[in-house]
């Protein structure tokens, strides 16, 4: 669990140090709003497309090959972005970025395939925490080699370090990581094609309510993440340091609850209880963002926001993983987290629209009221399996 946690944790550092630049790298390129956060939105076009095939062919040739292939092609994607000098390259590299980042589904079904039913919430936070950790370390990286000055940041030293930093994960996933998958457990593959299949990106009747609630979930999320670094320096006045604080905090409340916290309170409330609290969370959240008045104001927002994204990922994943055969975690997360990759399309692609046309806040706002159907529909999943169990 180790090796796959610090494997998570620096393969999302080298996501996490681009975070905060990226809106200013393509302002700098001469991109509007809109298209900053369309920009934005194609790294999850990628994850949307690739993270299904990534998960099925783990489950037919392994997990720790995929992690593998995907790191070294992240790694280009960012050496492709330092050096990008128009923007149809840097929507090429946040594309191939996207592709790779199939990854992440990867390290769920490993730390499923290495953890019992009752302590999987517990594995799964700890690949969460890993991630978290990158999360927050990658951009007060980032904040430290570009500085605040958002006219001289050096975006160019930035990129090859997010290059480097998915250099040495591969390695270390090369080296030091073990398969967790037996080939006696493996799903047979009757050639690479047959990975394209229909039933391999459409999710199957047991978790596409579950991939629903990520989807609701993420969408959310994503209208706020892919502008609040040009809201935060409208409304404060903040650069790229003080952004790259911001998402410093969201990574540590990520870890504090993650790593620590998760196993403990899935026992207590179990995972439905969970998924609801985080969304109940998001919702406060982000009405307090929008609608923050001072900093003080602004940080209980993104606290409870935090909090909630925390809580999300492993309680559903969970979920996901034990409604799965061992020979179809891969599949099952991978569509999880394909129909969480549309949700990060569909809110950048709004949230600029919204920032620019309506009102400033209006993302944070509409992000908030996608918490209602990610209850609903968590609430509904959780009924079926009690009417199922029940006959």
């Amino acid at each position: 669990m180790l090796i796959i946690f610090l494997v998570t944790f620096i393969g999302l550092m080298g996501f996490g140090i681009i975070l905060p630049l990226f809106p200013f790298y393509a302002e700098r390129l001469g991109a509007s709003p809109e298209v900053i956060t369309l920009t934005m939105a194609v790294f999850s076009l990628g994850q949307f497309i690739a993270a299904p095939f990534w998960g099925r062919l783990s489950d037919s040739v392994g997990r720790k090959k995929i992690l593998i292939i995907s790191l070294i092609g992240s790694s280009l994607s960012y050496v492709i972005l330092a050096f990008a000098d128009t923007l149809s390259l840097v929507i090429f590299s946040r594309v191939l970025a996207g592709l790779m980042a199939g990854n992440i589904s990867i390290a769920f079904a490993y730390a499923s395939d290495i953890t019992d039913e009752e302590n999987r919430s517990a594995g799964l936070g700890k690949v969460s925490a890993g991630l978290g950790l990158g999360f927050m370390t990658g951009p007060a990286i980032s904040g430290f080699l570009a500085g605040n000055d958002v006219e001289n940041a050096n975006y160019v030293l930035t990129a090859l370090g997010g290059a480097g930093i998915n250099l040495i994960a591969m390695l270390g996933a090369l080296f030091f990581l073990k398969e967790s998958l037996p080939v006696e457990q493996r799903k047979p593959i009757k050639g690479l094609f047959k990975v394209f299949q229909k039933d391999t990106f459409i999710p199957g009747r047991s978790v596409l309510l579950l991939a629903c609630c990520g989807l609701c979930f993420y969408f959310g999320m994503s209208l706020m993440e892919a502008i609040f670094p040009l809201w935060a320096n409208q409304i404060f006045n903040y650069g790229p340091s003080k952004i790259g604080s911001v998402f410093f905090v969201l990574g540590l409340i990520a870890v504090i609850i993650q790593a620590g916290l998760i196993g403990p309170m899935t026992k207590k409330f179990g995972e439905f209880r969970l998924v609801q609290t985080a969304a109940i969370f998001m919702f406060i959240g982000l009405t307090m963002v929008g609608s923050a008045y001072s900093v003080a104001f602004l940080w209980i927002g993104l606290i409870f926001y935090g909090s909630g994204a925390a809580m999300f990922n492993p309680s559903l994943s969970s979920l996901v993983s034990k409604t799965a055969k061992p020979n179809e975690k891969g599949l099952f997360l991978g569509q999880y987290q394909s129909a969480s990759a549309f949700g990060r399309i569909l809110g950048p692609t709004f949230s600029g629209f919204l920032f620019n046309q309506v009102h400033e806040s209006a993302p944070f706002f509409i992000g908030a009221l996608f918490a209602i159907p990610v209850i609903a529909l968590i609430t509904n999943f959780a009924l079926r399996g009690k009417n199922d169990r029940l006959e």
